[in-house]
């Protein structure tokens, strides 16, 4: 199964005194395929957060086309895509997205609840991955009590919990001391490992110990591409 960006650009108006277009992300073209690694590296404003949101079909391009797998997401309707992207693909955003009504496991395993018959699996590896980031005394916790590094980890959680077949993580080591950030990746090499596509966006270097591809990007444009290389 592959991801494929081709061409793909995203324009927004700006508002204020003088109206003008933002180019957030401008004539992309990137594969993903089945378990690949690839690092999407780039300042703060870049477009790597509307890169991602691309992929993950949560908003549509301007120009060009998305494709997962056979679906084409411009000319496929919302019901489909969101179908696919809960089945297939692990989201890990920027902003925290949690039901601050829910605890914390409620909310990691909210998302999946879809995979009724799966449920006994997925609460079983959901506390075993609270376990991991040291996360398991606060799973009856309500979001605003856990700190932002911890709010964090839980999204991590959430979105490797049904094993995606494409992990999609903007920014998933903000907030996280050293060590966290260590527990994180491990996790993400772990699912890699396993066949899952790990897609990371970070404004920030990490050490992964292993090949990624590597993509730069300025500006909404991809700048640099290197196959495979040690970060």
């Amino acid at each position: 199964m592959i991801v494929k960006v081709i061409s793909v650009s995203k324009v927004y108006e700006g508002h204020g005194n003088k109206p003008h277009i933002i180019n957030a992300v401008e004539n992309v073209s990137i594969d993903i395929n089945e378990g690949s690694y690839t690092l999407i590296f780039g300042p703060t404003g870049s477009g790597k957060t509307t890169l991602l949101s691309l992929i993950a079909g949560i908003i549509y391009p301007t120009d060009g086309e998305i494709v997962f797998h056979n679906i084409h997401l411009s000319s496929s309707n919302d019901s489909k895509i969101s179908l696919f992207r809960e089945r297939y693909i692990g989201y890990i955003p920027q902003n925290t997205l949690f039901i601050k009504e829910l605890t914390v496991l409620e909310n990691i395993l909210s998302p999946n609840s879809f995979l009724k018959r799966r449920m006994r699996k997925l609460k079983s590896y959901a506390f075993e991955l609270l376990e991991r980031l040291k996360l398991s005394e606060k799973a009856q916790a309500r979001p605003f009590e856990l700190s932002g590094g911890e709010v964090k980890k839980a999204m991590v959680i959430r979105a490797l919990v049904k094993k995606p077949m494409f992990i999609l993580a903007d920014e998933p080591c903000s907030e996280l001391d050293k060590e966290s950030t260590k527990e994180v990746i491990n996790l993400f090499n772990e699912e890699h490992e396993r066949g899952s596509a790990v897609i990371i966006a970070s404004h920030n270097p990490i050490q992964f110990k292993k090949r990624v591809d590597l993509y730069t990007m300025v500006r909404g444009q991809i700048i640099e591409y290197k196959k495979g290389g040690k970060n």
